[in-house]
């Protein structure tokens, strides 16, 4: 989840769609331009209690429920993996994940790897992905699909991470819901700006503005209560949203780079997390991952898958891809980086709620 550094220092059945389809901010006025700042994920297992200057009881803490009720069994027309990592989906806490839903979103380009394991070295330590590549989808659609995020508010400018999937509109861009809305204003970023295939400053598909934003119910519940003062973090199964870009020059966005798959169904064979972390040695100026092959959930009680990650402030956002055909890039979004730091990456899997909210923006 996102706080922040400081501003002065710097994201059917099956069925399958299939489609296909900038500038970044001016300096701000100051001596010496200012940078954004990257979202900073909270501790894990659990965020730090909110001030409670007025000593008044707190709320009695609700589980945030799933649009549907949870999944116990895979009942998937085709696997993708194995659902919730092999662990039962209502956690030690007594948290919910997103139910699984049996829908699956093919890439635009190249065709899944419905198979144990990984395409890429496992990595904990975000190293440079394809190190020296252009980043097009005919080098990987891992490249050209992932950008990076910059978000304005009165609290200042930020960024985070995501991922262009394939979608109807092909306008559409997945992300951690604290991304899309702001703790500090409790409301929508003011200004959201996705550039895919970042890089050191260069933007090589431009920079799109977002249009429309979508976030769940049950983030915003939740995380409501811990802002109030409740020690609650049912907001870390639902920390997934979606942003509509605008189309740019009368083509899409998938016109562009294309579009990544998306998985509801909870299931994952590992995953490859790829974003832009700005903390410690980075500077979300680079794209970089971590990928393992071997996922778990539940951690601390929440409903978020987890994975060997070091990657921290501004990889929020980033897609965790499964199921990776090596040669195209091409996979299945799972779940999104909701959270971690040197303690690991933490992630929701996507289901059911994830689906509708998609079919609201994705018109």
């Amino acid at each position: 989840m996102g706080h922040l550094r400081s501003a002065a220092t710097v994201l059917a059945a099956i069925a399958v769609l299939t489609t296909t389809g900038c500038i970044l901010p001016p300096p701000l006025p100051a001596a010496a331009p200012s940078q954004p700042q990257t979202q900073t994920p909270q501790p894990i297992p659990s965020r730090t209690q909110a001030p409670n200057p007025s000593n008044t009881p707190l709320p009695e803490v609700t589980p945030v429920e799933p649009d549907a009720p949870i999944t116990l069994t895979d009942e998937t027309v085709v696997d993708t993996g194995e659902l919730y990592a092999g662990n039962p989906g209502e956690t030690a806490d007594g948290f919910f994940p997103d139910a699984a839903f049996d829908m699956l979103l093919a890439p635009t380009l190249g065709t899944p790897v419905i198979a144990p394991g990984i395409a890429l070295p496992t990595t904990d330590a975000g190293d440079e992905l394809y190190a020296g590549a252009v980043h097009t989808r005919d080098e990987s659609l891992l490249l050209s699909t992932t950008g990076r995020i910059e978000m304005e508010s009165s609290a200042g400018r930020f960024t985070c991470s995501g991922t262009v999937i394939n979608s109807q509109t092909a306008l559409i861009v997945i992300t951690a819901a604290h991304c899309i809305w702001d703790d500090d204003t409790r409301d929508y970023f003011d200004r959201i700006r996705f550039s895919p295939g970042y890089e050191q400053g260069e933007a090589p598909y431009g920079t799109w503005e977002v249009e429309e934003m979508w976030v769940p119910e049950q983030y915003l519940e939740a995380n409501t209560r811990w802002l109030d003062g409740a020690d609650d973090d049912g907001w870390m199964g639902f920390d997934f949203g979606f942003i509509r870009v605008a189309p740019r020059g009368g083509q899409t966005l998938e016109d562009a780079v294309g579009g990544q798959g998306v998985s509801f169904t909870a299931e994952t064979n590992g995953v490859v997390i790829a974003g832009y972390p700005g903390n410690d040695d980075f500077d979300a100026e680079v794209l970089r991952y971590c990928a393992d092959d071997e996922v778990n959930y539940g951690a601390g009680g929440d409903a978020n898958y987890g994975a060997d990650c070091e990657m921290g402030d501004g990889a929020s956002g980033s897609g965790w891809v499964s199921n990776i055909d090596e040669a195209t890039g091409a996979g299945t979004i799972t779940a999104v980086y909701s959270n971690g730091g040197s303690t690991g990456a933490y992630g929701p899997p996507l289901g059911i709620t994830a689906w509708n909210g998609l079919q609201s923006l994705d018109r």
